[in-house]
């Protein structure tokens, strides 16, 4: 594969885990222990960690293809 798509899933990623950092970073806010809000924070990590597996592993593709080719 190209140097570009590595890349990109590397800059996924990378934005991936800006993301998390900022959100642990960040002050706790009112309304956070809300049931709803809880599930729709567990549903949106689970996305978000869906997204960074695929990356991975098309990183992992990436890098296997261009260790034999």
């Amino acid at each position: 594969m190209s140097e570009d798509r590595l890349s990109a899933a590397l800059a996924r990623v990378e934005r991936a885990c800006a993301r998390a950092e900022a959100a642990v970073a960040a002050p706790a806010r009112a309304g956070e222990a809300d049931p709803a809000r809880v599930a729709q924070l567990e549903a949106r990590h689970a996305q978000l960690r869906a997204r960074v597996e695929e990356a991975i592993g098309e990183l992992d593709q990436l890098l296997g293809e261009g260790a034999s080719g």
